[in-house]
């Protein structure tokens, strides 16, 4: 190969190299037509985590239209919506193991169906195979006052123990109940600190005491615990009394829960802390 043509391949090369390099740098990044979302939720001590993508209605009908009736829908759009859990967990009255799903519906006029689906990694709903429930149960939808323009999934009406994880989209509403084995996860941390040094620690016992209490567990029990770390802790809290008062009010002890009251407002004003001075003052009018 003479010099010139060696030359001019070099050169043909560069200038490839160079307009490879310019069509990677000049791609356009534009805004996606169904935006992704990520929710995460802690209900008691459970994670739960939602991710999908938000369509929006843009004036098309979407139930029965957009989204056909009667068939697998993936509940959003692109992937299906994955929806995972930190914990076993009872969704819709079915046991659901921890770990990652998809969330498949069949959308329906007066029925849908929910389907907790173990194949996370189809696109859309293509390939979808009802061997692969892992379970699936009926609910009705509600109809909204308002329209929902994009695509909304999340959960409320949030306790220790429970949740209602909704789907909102133009007119409808879908929602199921999410239940958390809170209850079994704190009763086995008790038991296992009960009777070690760790559970002299007035923190702990005060944990423990709100708990029961706020669970309507053993009060006794509770305000034992509670009673104990008030006497425990170096520094008396105010936070600590408030709660001993109100247990004392639930037991019907109303001379200890009104000296309890008065040593929570002292502790309080001496604190300057407004917010337990109102307490106090509160269960000291209702005695």
């Amino acid at each position: 190969m003479n010099a010139s043509i060696s030359h001019a391949l070099k050169l043909a090369a560069t200038a490839a190299a160079f307009a490879l390099a310019v069509s990677a740098s000049a791609q356009l990044n534009t805004p996606a037509a169904s935006p992704y979302s990520e929710l995460k939720q802690t209900v008691g001590l459970t994670e739960i985590q939602l991710v999908y993508s938000r369509p929006s209605m843009k004036g098309r009908e979407i139930f029965g239209g957009l989204v056909p009736y009667g068939s697998v829908w993936r509940t959003g759009a692109n992937q299906p919506t994955k929806i995972s859990f930190s914990d076993d967990v009872v969704l819709g009255g079915k046991e659901v193991d921890a770990g990652t799903y998809a969330l498949y519906t069949i959308p329906g006029k007066s029925e849908w169906t929910v389907i907790i689906y173990s194949n996370t990694e189809l696109w859309g709903s293509f390939g979808y195979d009802q061997a692969n429930d892992v379970v699936r149960f009926k609910v009705k939808p509600s109809k909204l006052g308002h329209a929902v323009e994009s695509l909304t999934i999340g959960l409320d009406s949030l306790s220790n123990s429970s949740a209602s994880i909704y789907l909102d989209w133009d007119h409808t509403r879908v929602a199921f109940s999410v239940e958390v084995p809170t209850d079994a996860k704190v009763m086995s941390q008790i038991d296992e600190l009960k009777g070690t040094p760790a559970f002299e620690n007035p923190n702990v016992l005060f944990g423990a005491g709100t708990y029961y209490h706020e669970s309507g567990k053993d009060l006794e029990q509770a305000l034992a615990w509670v009673g104990e770390a008030c006497e425990k802790r170096e520094q008396p809290a105010f936070w600590m009394y408030a709660r001993k008062a109100r247990l004392e009010v639930d037991l019907g002890k109303k001379a200890a829960a009104k000296a309890s009251a008065e040593k929570t407002l002292e502790l309080a004003t001496a604190a300057n802390n407004a917010d337990y001075q109102k307490i106090a003052k509160d269960i000291l009018a209702a005695l």
